[in-house]
């Protein structure tokens, strides 16, 4: 009986130390078979653990990286884990290592956390998203690549049209000796080189970002006599049945801006919304203040558009208009603008006050008071 009395709490003992040295081993095995690399250091930011993965990913063996200091490592590893180190909240770093053999350029994700041991350890993930980011990367060029066709397509079409225009009027002027005719094909010359004066300044505004505002002064700008005045202006035009625009605006809203930019956005944008209506109903344009910031909703009743025809209407030359009737350019301009003045613009189709149809665009500008100055 004594010798049961021993044997037995012996042999829990034992299977206790069994079950955690089985334990142990299983822990050692999924930390060195992570896909991620992890490293452990102490208060000294001495290397105590080095997995697998993080071996691979530097180049460094476990047991040349063992008990030495990660500003003793080979470069570029102590620069790129020092920030991680350095900052307590363990914000995750995204890191060049430079370049490797091919050429390509290596990335990583770092981040670091304290673990709940004694000696001030923490633990340091790596994760290589050098695949993800060529993949960004060559997308990123892909379409870099596609907007220089779109560009290139409209400059020749805007401009190639006007030309071949105007040199079959040159041909028949040439043939011809009716005053007549010589007056009605300069007068169509003329027509013709002023579209491509507006499509070259155009351009012109789209690759000097900001100048702009840089050349005017930033003010308090009454939102709804711009409004009002851009209204007036597009009904002036006889060649275009006069459009319906009903303004909501708060009378003493203001906005931070530039005047004659505000004109040219509100121009564009009501414009855009009158053609749109189809005179199928009123444009109708609020707006509202929140702090700091101005919303102005433009709201046509006219057919919807689609979420694809949406996330291309602000790029150069893209537009939905019968040909002749356009250049594709408004809307990229109205977004320039607005960018230049801190604002922004966005559609949003169906709109939210006629259910099923229209196109809200939605423009957002920095509030102002008058009196009020900006740097």
């Amino acid at each position: 009986m004594d010798l049961l009395y021993f044997a037995i709490p012996a042999l829990a003992l034992a299977v206790t130390l069994i079950l955690l040295y089985r334990q142990r081993r299983e822990y050692q095995q999924t930390f060195e078979e992570l896909p991620t690399g992890l490293c452990v250091v102490n208060g000294d930011n001495r290397v105590l653990r080095w997995n697998r993965e993080m071996a691979s990913l530097s180049g460094i063996a476990a047991e040349a990286a063992l008990g030495v200091k990660i500003a003793s490592l080979p470069s570029p590893w102590p620069e790129a884990l020092s920030d991680a180190l350095v900052d307590p909240q363990g914000t995750v770093i995204k890191q060049s290592l430079g370049y490797d053999d091919n050429g390509g350029e290596r990335w990583v994700i770092i981040h670091s956390s304290p673990l709940q041991l004694p000696g001030r350890r923490r633990q340091i993930l790596v994760e290589n998203i050098t695949d993800y980011q060529r993949l960004q990367d060559e997308l990123l060029h892909n379409e870099r690549l596609a907007s220089i066709g779109r560009l290139a397509a409209g400059v020749a079409h805007e401009i190639g049209n006007p030309v071949t225009g105007i040199a079959c009027i040159a041909q028949n002027l040439a043939d011809s000796a009716d005053p007549v005719e010589l007056e009605t094909g300069t007068l169509e010359i003329l027509k013709q080189t002023d579209r491509i004066t507006r499509t070259v300044n155009a351009l012109m505004q789209l690759s000097h970002p900001g100048s702009s505002v840089r050349e005017a002064d930033s003010v308090p700008c009454n939102l709804a006599d711009c409004i009002d005045e851009a209204a007036h202006l597009l009904n002036l035009d006889m060649d275009v049945p006069p459009g319906e625009f009903i303004n909501k605006t708060d009378r003493e809203l203001l906005v931070r801006g530039d005047s004659q930019l505000l004109l040219q956005v509100f121009l564009n944008l009501l414009d855009n919304a009158r053609s749109a209506a189809a005179n199928e109903g009123p444009v109708i344009i609020d707006a509202g203040q929140d702090g700091e910031t101005t919303t102005i909703t433009i709201d046509n009743p006219g057919p919807a558009i689609s979420t694809e025809v949406i996330s291309q209407v602000f790029e150069p030359f893209y537009t939905t208009k019968d040909v002749g009737e356009g250049t594709g350019l408004g809307l990229a301009l109205v977004r320039r603008m607005l960018e230049d003045m801190g604002g922004s613009v966005s559609l949003a189709s169906p709109s939210p006050i006629t259910p099923g149809r229209g196109v809200r665009a939605r423009v957002l500008l920095f509030s102002a008071e008058y009196g009020q100055g900006f740097a």
